[in-house]
């Protein structure tokens, strides 16, 4: 720890050409056993984190990722999603209340996710990422990509102010997700989209209503009925974007790994997820 020569204050959390070392601590010597039991749960384990010589105690640890997880024995390089606010909802670090630490597991250049994020965000509202080297109790665990978290502080920056409705559609290779129509029920999409705030029927609706849009309209009729309820020019440099940029674990492939944001006005934002 003393070793490590701490970066300043005023270099952002994201700053593309800086590497901050973060040193998490567990009192339990079985903390891997512990986030390992508690992955499919909301659980989170209590940590201690140090980042440029300042202890932020009492974090919330756990494993994140679907395959990412998975293909990864005990013993290696897991994903971390990483609480500030675990204990103490002022807490955070830098400004940033939650961190998102990807292993880049299936990514041997280990860049793929920072470099594609880096060129999304000239075209479309895209988590800023960065890289950070891991230490958990004495044992230097890697490199990471540290992404920024799509929650209430990403769409009040991103969208001037608003808070508006978010839905995650995690990664799931058998999923229906690709804005499909299938029914009037939320009942029927709540497996496949996560809503993460303001689950009433209404944000219900709306979502159901654009499927239905796109799926039931006449092409000679499509634009003029989703201009004002989707974010049309976004959502095609969006496609781009996963086509291009070749992400096999996005929406193009497997309609998943990516989120939703209906904004204040009722129209709808695609934005990158896992890339």
């Amino acid at each position: 720890l003393s070793t490590v020569a701490p970066v300043a204050a005023t270099v952002p959390l994201y700053d593309a050409n800086t590497l901050r070392t973060f040193f998490f601590e567990f009192d339990a010597p079985d903390w891997e056993a512990e986030l390992m039991a508690f992955k499919p749960t909301d659980v989170e384990v209590p940590a201690t984190l140090t980042v440029d010589g300042r202890r932020y105690e009492n974090v919330g640890m756990s494993f994140r990722g679907n395959s990412s997880f998975m293909m990864v024995p005990a013993g290696l390089k897991h994903s971390l999603n990483v609480s500030l606010n675990f204990t103490n909802e002022d807490q955070n670090l830098l400004g940033f209340r939650t961190l998102n630490l990807l292993n880049g597991n299936g990514d041997p250049s280990l860049v793929r996710q920072a470099l594609f994020q880096d060129i999304a965000r000239n075209y479309v509202a895209t988590p800023r990422a960065n890289f950070v080297r891991v230490v958990i109790n004495g044992e230097h665990w890697g490199v990471y990509s540290n992404v920024e978290q799509i929650n209430r502080d990403f769409v009040e920056d991103r969208f001037n102010g608003e808070n508006g409705v978010r839905w995650k559609v995690p990664g799931n290779p058998g999923s229906r997700a690709g804005l499909e129509y299938i029914g009037d029920a939320p009942e029927s999409y709540r497996g496949m989209f996560e809503i993460k705030n303001k689950d009433n029927r209404s944000s219900w609706d709306a979502l159901i209503n654009l499927t239905k849009v796109l799926n039931t309209t006449t092409p000679d009729q499509l634009q003029s009925a989703l201009a004002p309820i989707l974010d049309i020019d976004g959502a095609l440099k969006f496609l781009a974007l996963d086509n291009v940029l070749a992400n096999s674990d996005g929406y193009w492939t497997r309609g998943s790994d990516y989120y939703l944001y209906l904004d204040e006005k009722g129209r709808f934002h695609v934005l990158p997820g896992d890339t």
